[in-house]
């Protein structure tokens, strides 16, 4: 990676950290409100559960650019965490605050994806006792 393109991705993750944080500020705007109306009351508690999975994902997006800026200081930026190979600038440019190399984030996708059925199918097994 060059020093340009280096300068160019830690210039896209602060912009980045900046409007997350931004975000995480405005979180004292979910407010919860009591309405007479059944209705009413159902529509505010998805609205808020909607509200509430937008904050836990910006929180997730907030840690994952911080951690790409501390790679950025001690020099891993760019580097796969998995199989130490160079991300690719391209990949990087789509998703700066990558950890992975698409290879690598394919099989940690696999991966999550098995536990969860794993989950699931214990569930049901557990379920039918």
């Amino acid at each position: 990676m060059t020093q340009p393109e280096r300068q160019q991705f830690h210039e896209m993750l602060l912009a980045k950290q900046t409007v997350l944080q931004d975000r995480m500020a405005r979180r004292d705007d979910l407010e919860v409100q009591v309405s007479p109306d059944e209705f009413d009351a159902r529509l505010q508690l998805v609205d808020r559960e909607f509200q509430s999975g937008l904050l836990h994902q910006t929180a997730l997006d907030l840690r994952q650019v911080r951690s790409a800026l501390q790679r950025m200081d001690n020099g891993s930026y760019g580097i796969c965490g998995e199989c130490d190979e160079p991300i690719s600038i391209a990949r990087l440019k789509v998703i700066p605050w990558a950890n992975f190399c698409i290879k690598c984030q394919e099989q940690v996708e696999l991966e999550k994806l098995q536990e969860s059925s794993d989950d699931q199918t214990a569930e049901l097994v557990s379920g039918n006792d």
